[in-house]
């Protein structure tokens, strides 16, 4: 039988206590990984990280929470530096961390922009900055930047949310011409209508959903699992031919919508 096999690897998942970040979480603990994920500082994100901590130790599998701002660049490098100390390597970085308030351009402030543009982009350089010695020294590491269809569409209601998202893009460019020789491979994963908290939040209704649902030529919305098995998969030994692309995971809805 064929199987995910993370045993004995370390990864860091930044922005990963409920959602997407949190079947990521669990999805790679369960193939065998060490998973250290962040979590913002809301009450609710704490009652949210140690419910996905017990998910994960009943399931067998090992995680730590640890409370940090992405935007917080000396605190990202020290969990890093933290990380390789304890456990001598640290393979993986998944940075899924994005915030968006759908607005016209004309209602973006100057101070909105700087603030989700720090959001949305500065806080991956900040946690790529950090884990890159230490993929360096092993000689190996699986860097994949979770992005947005709003990318391809335009779509995500706010221009400060996908044009930072576009910038992974250029991010994971440089990393593969850079730094892929050096066993460290980069990859972004861009979803679509995934079936979260924050989409039934803009999608409050029954109703509005099923019209969603009915733009999506695959018959339904997705689900956090199908982007966390894709990151797995690109974290694995079965992602090592895998570098320097951005994969849409979206039902087909951008192209056939």
């Amino acid at each position: 039988m064929l199987t995910i096999d993370l045993e004995d690897r370390v990864a860091l998942v930044v922005g990963g206590s409920r959602g997407i970040g949190g079947a990521i979480t669990r999805m790679l603990a369960q193939a065998g990984a060490f998973v250290i994920f962040t979590h913002a500082d809301p009450p609710d994100r704490d009652n949210a990280a140690r419910d996905l901590l017990a998910q994960v130790r009943q399931q067998g599998g090992n995680a730590e929470g640890v409370r940090l701002d992405a935007s917080d660049a000396k605190g990202t490098t020290a969990l890093a530096d933290r990380i390789a100390k304890e456990h001598l390597r640290l393979d993986v970085l998944v940075y899924n961390v994005g915030r968006n308030l759908a607005r016209p351009v004309e209602q973006v402030t100057d101070e909105d922009w700087h603030k989700f543009l720090d959001w949305n982009l500065t806080s991956a350089f900040y946690s790529v900055r950090a884990v890159l010695p230490h993929m360096l020294r092993t000689g190996r590491g699986r860097i994949i930047l979770i992005g947005s269809s709003a990318v391809y569409d335009g779509g995500g209601g706010a221009i400060d949310y996908a044009a930072p998202k576009a910038g992974l893009t250029g991010m994971m460019t440089y990393l593969t011409r850079q730094y892929a020789r050096k066993g460290v491979l980069t990859n972004v994963v861009h979803p679509c209508v995934i079936d979260t908290d924050l989409l039934r939040e803009r999608y409050g209704s029954a109703e509005k959903r099923a019209d969603l649902t009915a733009q999506i030529p695959a018959g339904r919305l997705g689900k956090p699992e199908d982007i966390a098995g894709l990151v797995a998969y690109l974290a694995s030994s079965w992602g090592d031919y895998i570098c320097g692309q951005s994969i849409l995971a979206d039902g087909g809805r951008t192209l056939f919508r």
